[in-house]
């Protein structure tokens, strides 16, 4: 039996048979859109499904870029890693941080690649974030899952299709995730970056939605909701130079135009990237307004009882940052931070913000 096994090694490597030719027909039948096929290859040898064709593509990537949900969902199940860790418990199992930030998840979520923006969905089992491989040329948004007390390997979100898309924000009841996309908007081809929107199905998401003429075409960028579904964002509508934050609300289930926020807020230096409580009590954002001494280009702001806010506080985190996120249960504050083109999403103590908040 060992001399049969030997001649049959001896025979592939004669007629130039490898995984890398089984690799190349699960490209094929991903191609092809034929599930059946691929079902029946992976069972035969389950590490094709992380298999390379020499451009360094994946049968996720090709899947991923063709749009076809179905065999993406399937692929992303079957994905795996001898190297990924295991990881079990909150926060992808990381030691929590205290009041210096600290690289989230480093080697899992913050690699070599460009990883920026992130969201949790309201329990904390599935944790969201864009991710720029140099090898697909274009973002992703990409999912971890706690499954049976263990954290999945993160892989590209279904919802994603054939398109680019980031910056993904999962509304505080969980019911929608809001994120940009290169997907165009009906009757506006030309335009490259638009607002959608996936609704909760089970433990799944639907398919990709347009939000509406409140937010598209290429009105607005970086979602943020409250508990009441009202909506803050980065109002881009009147072109660079001109952002500023704004507001939408919800009304009999439709949003209406943008309402941009007075001073001290949106007053021309460029206040973007809202994070809003998600019971409005106060705004964490991006700005170019002055910090005095502190380099992080970070703000908050609080709701005051008669509706205005506070006048902005810079949030010393000690370097540049930006995309400001609260965790669920409101004790980090996760952010991006790093080179241009090559950020690590970061996290730290929310406590540093409480400690800005006005005295009464």
């Amino acid at each position: 039996m060992r001399k049969y096994n030997l001649l049959i090694v001896l025979l592939a490597a004669l007629l130039g048979i490898s995984r890398a030719a089984v690799g190349t027909e699960i490209h094929e039948a991903v191609r092809a859109g034929d599930l059946a096929k691929i079902r029946a290859l992976i069972a035969k040898d389950p590490k094709i499904v992380n298999e390379k064709d020499a451009d360094g593509g994946t049968a996720l990537h090709f899947a991923s870029y063709a749009g076809n949900r179905e065999i993406v969902a399937f692929l992303i199940a079957q994905q795996s890693s001898p190297e990924f860790p295991i990881l079990s418990g909150p926060y992808l199992g990381q030691k929590p941080p205290g009041m210096t930030p600290e690289v989230f998840a480093p080697g899992v979520i913050s690699t070599a690649a460009h990883e920026f923006s992130c969201s949790f969905t309201p329990d904390g089992k599935e944790f969201y974030f864009t991710r720029r491989d140099p090898k697909l040329n274009q973002p992703f948004i990409m999912v971890s899952k706690l499954r049976d007390g263990v954290w999945t390997e993160p892989a590209i979100a279904p919802f994603c299709e054939n398109t680019s898309a980031f910056e993904p924000r999962v509304t505080p009841d969980g019911s929608r995730l809001y994120f940009t996309s290169g997907k165009p908007i009906s009757g506006h081809r030309d335009s490259p970056m638009n607002i959608w929107y996936v609704e909760r199905e089970g433990d799944q998401w639907s398919g990709m939605k347009n939000p509406g003429g409140a937010f598209n075409p290429m009105k607005s960028m970086y979602i943020s909701s409250t508990m009441e579904g009202t909506i803050y964002t980065s109002d881009i509508s009147g072109g660079p130079g001109s952002e500023g934050i704004a507001v939408a609300r919800r009304v009999n289930g439709e949003y209406q135009k943008f309402d941009k926020l007075g001073g001290p807020i949106s007053v021309g230096a460029q206040d973007m990237y809202p994070y809003i409580a998600p019971d409005e009590s106060y705004l964490i954002f991006n700005s170019r307004r002055p910090a005095g001494n502190v380099n992080s280009g970070m703000f908050v702001s609080w709701r005051r009882r008669d509706g205005t806010w506070s006048e902005p506080k810079a949030i010393d985190l000690g370097m540049a940052a930006g995309l400001p996120l609260l965790s669920p249960d409101g004790k980090y504050l996760f952010f991006t931070a790093g080179e241009r083109g090559k950020s690590d999403i970061y996290w730290v103590s929310a406590q540093i913000i409480e400690e800005l908040k006005p005295k009464e």
